[in-house]
């Protein structure tokens, strides 16, 4: 078995002796969602074993990069409650407007952080900023046993646990632990191996994904643009820069990405327009295929899957990982549930009451992110009319933007522990 340990200048994996060790839970992907999970079902007296692929470092994970994140009202109660938010500070921007419009057509709709009494609607940060802070919390927990980078090979069910089997320096080892977390990604192969059934689809549209730095402040305001290929956004970062998240056809993405910087600048501006003033710089481009990903039963015997390898979601409606954030929050309450009353926590009666607190919030919030990507792909007058007649009914209708404020912002019915003020 091997532990990290941290000295001055690295981390240093060391190789212990045994390779056989019993834990309470094993989280298999170490990311931004089995990090956080980590960290969560520490706090409840677990013993945790982190199972991740890669050289687990801010510099070299695929789930830290240069990503912008949304971190609604909700998360935002998460971080506070895990000791994450108060490491972010320096590094996080306010939204204090949200403002949405139609590209082409008249209906625009302005949300205000004052019309709700608040400072800020939501806060911005880098995906890479958020990750070096989970990762050192990780570091730090005498209950978490961080074991990377470990190859994930198979599991067995047994009596009364799981057994899991992972390669690592190019020798096997089996831990058991009475719970396994699937948090492997949209492609989960844990989830492949369950046999879950998956409803898959393409939206045939690529996220690229970028910072760009306007001619004009950004104002703390984040904009989203609804146009036939896709909604485009606009969010607002440190140093005037903006998170730009821009919805191509997947059969152009290839074409655009290999734009020079000045050629897609041009084209981003076409896109958005001149509302921030003309675009002068772009950073480091990435793009990723557009999928809607559902598991209506996310859990098994002694399993369960979170985040990606749960439910996919487009990323313009930022909600994936706000999303995730809520599903930990609700497994963390039942766990503990399960503590009191002496239950097994990996069993299918505990794992099924996991699986009905987020039902509901799941169906709903991958309902609105499909709905926003479909209804938008049409390019018919009718129905460009009935939504600039939409947009333009929301924005007279106080009522009516509190309730989406409010779903946006993370809170539908029951509010877990983690998500409450502290």
């Amino acid at each position: 078995m091997m532990i990290i340990l941290k000295d001055s200048k690295k981390f240093v994996v060391m190789k212990l002796k045994e390779k056989h060790r019993d834990f309470d839970v094993t989280i298999v992907g170490g990311g931004l969602v089995g990090m956080a999970c980590a960290l969560t079902l520490s706090n409840l007296g677990f013993k945790i074993n982190l199972i991740e692929h890669t050289e687990n470092s801010h510099n070299s994970h695929p789930s830290y990069d240069d990503r912008t994140l949304v971190v609604n009202q909700a998360s935002i109660r998460f971080w506070q409650n895990l000791g994450i938010w108060e490491n972010l500070l320096d590094d996080i921007t306010p939204i204090k407007q949200v403002h949405v419009s139609n590209k082409g057509h008249f209906g625009v709709v302005k949300f205000d952080a004052s019309d709700f009494e608040i400072d800020e609607l939501a806060f911005i940060v880098e995906a890479k900023k958020l990750g070096m802070s989970l990762y050192q919390k990780v570091i730090d927990n005498q209950s978490i046993n961080l074991i990377c980078p470990a190859k994930f090979l198979e599991f067995n069910n047994l009596d009364d646990s799981i057994e899991i089997k992972y390669q690592f320096e190019s020798e096997e080892f089996t831990d058991k632990s009475t719970l396994m977390i699937a948090a492997d990604g949209i492609q989960s192969g844990i989830r492949k191996t369950l046999n879950l059934p998956t409803e898959v689809k393409s939206y045939e549209r690529t996220a690229i994904i970028c910072n760009i730095t306007p001619e004009l402040k950004h104002n703390h305001c984040a904009y989203e643009r609804l146009t036939k290929e896709g909604p485009t956004a606009l969010l607002p970062f440190m140093n005037n820069r903006c998170g730009f998240v821009w919805s191509v056809k997947s059969s152009e993405a290839d074409e655009i990405m290999s734009l020079s910087d000045s050629e897609f600048l041009k084209r981003a501006q076409t896109q958005f327009g001149y509302r921030l003033g003309r675009f002068l710089k772009v950073g480091k481009r990435s793009c990723y295929p557009l999928y809607f990903v559902k598991v209506p039963q996310q859990t098994s015997n002694r399993v369960v899957l979170m985040g990606n390898a749960a439910h996919g979601v487009s990323p313009v409606s930022a909600q994936g990982l706000n999303l995730a954030v809520r599903d930990i929050a609700n497994l963390v309450d039942v766990m503990e549930l399960a503590i009191e009353k002496n239950n097994d926590i990996g069993s299918v009666q505990v794992l099924e009451k996991y699986q009905q607190s987020v039902d509901t919030d799941q169906t709903q919030t991958m309902q609105y992110t499909d709905d926003l990507m479909e209804w938008f792909k049409l390019d018919e007058p009718v129905i460009n009319k009935i939504r600039s007649l939409g947009l333009f009914s929301l924005q007279q209708s106080n009522v009516a933007k509190m309730e989406l404020f409010k779903r946006a912002s993370g809170y539908r019915g029951l509010t877990p522990k983690l998500l409450r003020q502290s």
